[in-house]
């Protein structure tokens, strides 16, 4: 049956309005050739009613084109926003780039079994956000590939999964909070809220060299784990130390709120995987 001029009007004012609900306002992001498409289509449409008619061949097919039309114009859109917020989280991680599965050797019999665990890690982080989040403890001599490994798993959570994480050195955490490399207590208060709020928190270098930490330092710590436990959020924590001397370095009340994460423990044995000093290559 053929459709009023207010029935059409009506189907077309639903399609803008399901295709507005679709889109997420984005800044400076929107296609201008995509968007003079629809507003060709648009224009048929307007000439076929100034001339008085609007067969019902033309209406479809046109009908049709704009669904089609809006449908990629939104489909560009969420591949612009999810390219910006992959760029954005990137800047926020603070990841060394060469931080990659790839360059990493899956044949290496000393690396193969940590690499398909870190992707069960990747694969089940949605699912452990629902049940108070998870953690890895990953230990051993330096230059082994402790922060490759996590920083492989943080990429990976960034461009296929759009998580949120912040990759940093104990010491880092330290000098920010405790020596005033954040000087004015609302940034300090901000950045305190980012360790507690992000979705991956990655701590290299816990009590490095095989140290102990300062008893603010292991109040502070212990207290962060818990307030991540209690929002959900997962964690990696890199150290020189195993399980067992890590408990001591840390004190009972740090190592009681790793232990909440149930972490998963990954040591990397073997000589350092880098280069020798004079074999590095520019």
């Amino acid at each position: 049956m053929k459709k009023t001029p207010e029935e059409i009007a009506a189907d077309m004012a639903d399609i803008a309005r399901r295709r507005r609900q679709q889109q997420r306002p984005q800044k400076d992001t929107s296609p201008t050739a995509a968007r003079g498409d629809v507003q060709q289509v648009l224009k048929q449409l307007q000439q076929l009613r100034a001339g008085g008619g609007l067969p019902q061949y033309d209406y479809d097919t046109l009908r049709r084109q704009y669904e089609q039309q809006a449908n990629a114009d939104v489909q560009q859109l969420q591949q612009q926003a999810r390219v910006h917020r992959t760029e954005k989280l990137l800047a926020q991680a603070d990841l060394n780039r060469d931080w990659t599965f790839a360059n990493m050797d899956i044949n290496d019999p000393a690396l193969a079994h940590h690499i398909e665990t870190a992707h069960h890690f990747i694969n089940a982080f949605d699912h452990w956000e629902k049940k108070g989040g998870t953690g890895i403890l990953l230990y051993g001599d330096f230059g082994t590939g402790k922060s490759t490994l996590a920083g492989a798993i943080a990429h990976e959570l960034i461009h296929q999964h759009q998580k949120s994480v912040i990759f940093q050195q104990w010491a880092s955490v330290v000098d920010r909070l405790f020596f005033g490399v954040i000087e004015d207590q609302e940034s300090r208060n901000q950045y305190r809220r980012a360790l507690e709020e992000v979705d991956l928190l990655v701590l290299d270098e816990v009590a490095a060299n095989r140290s102990r930490l300062a008893e603010s330092q292991s109040s502070f710590l212990g207290h962060l784990l818990r307030r991540r436990r209690n929002l959900s959020k997962s964690i990696i924590i890199i150290s020189n130390h195993d399980p067992q001397s890590l408990h001591r370095a840390v004190g009972d009340f740090c190592f009681e709120a790793i232990k909440a994460f149930h972490p998963v423990d990954i040591a990397l044995r073997g000589p350092s995987r880098r280069p020798d000093i004079g074999d590095y290559r520019s």
